[in-house]
């Protein structure tokens, strides 16, 4: 991944369920659907289901924006990374990639989400500050609730789900 001016944001949620639970929901890497709001299909496209290497198709719902994404790094039971080989009808965003993490909290689980990105040249890097910034924290804020949820309880979540974000811990 070539990096310029990297943004991160980094958020944390707890989720009622054991370490291996989350972990098989994690590693469920075509159906990312299942727990991203703004996910409306994903699919795996390489013969590979899991493991680094592994790529899928992701259809957004704003936009009609869609991403191929590739596993970048998988440390079984621990964490993926999630990195944007091709970006479509998504202006600005030069790469962009997402490191889900787990670890033990008693019975429970804590998922954290890293996603950093960097922008296309200055005009972009203003508008990231101005209010791509906010988004995209919006943006994994939703991908953290929505990820609990269906972890928590099977439901498929959509743009329309109605997701508790207060619950999400902002990482410094």
């Amino acid at each position: 991944m070539k990096m310029g001016k990297v943004t991160t944001i980094k958020r944390e949620i707890e989720i009622n369920q054991p370490k291996d639970k989350v972990w098989k929901a994690l590693a469920d890497f075509g159906n990312i659907c299942h727990g991203h709001p703004s996910v409306s299909k994903s699919f795996i496209t390489s013969t590979q289901k899991e493991g680094i290497g592994a790529t899928r198709h992701c259809d957004f719902t704003m936009m009609g924006a869609s991403a191929e994404e590739k596993v970048s790094e998988w440390n079984e039971g621990k964490n993926i990374k999630i990195e944007v080989a091709e970006l479509k009808k998504m202006p600005g965003i030069d790469t962009m990639a997402l490191d889900l993490a787990i670890r033990n909290n008693g019975e429970k689980t804590i998922l954290t989400g890293t996603m950093e990105y960097s922008m296309k040249n200055g005009f972009f890097d203003a508008m990231n500050s101005l209010m791509m910034k906010n988004m995209n924290a919006k943006l994994l804020n939703g991908i953290m609730a929505g990820h609990k949820l269906y972890i928590e309880t099977g439901t498929i979540v959509n743009e329309k789900t109605k997701l508790d974000t207060s619950i999400v811990k902002q990482i410094n």
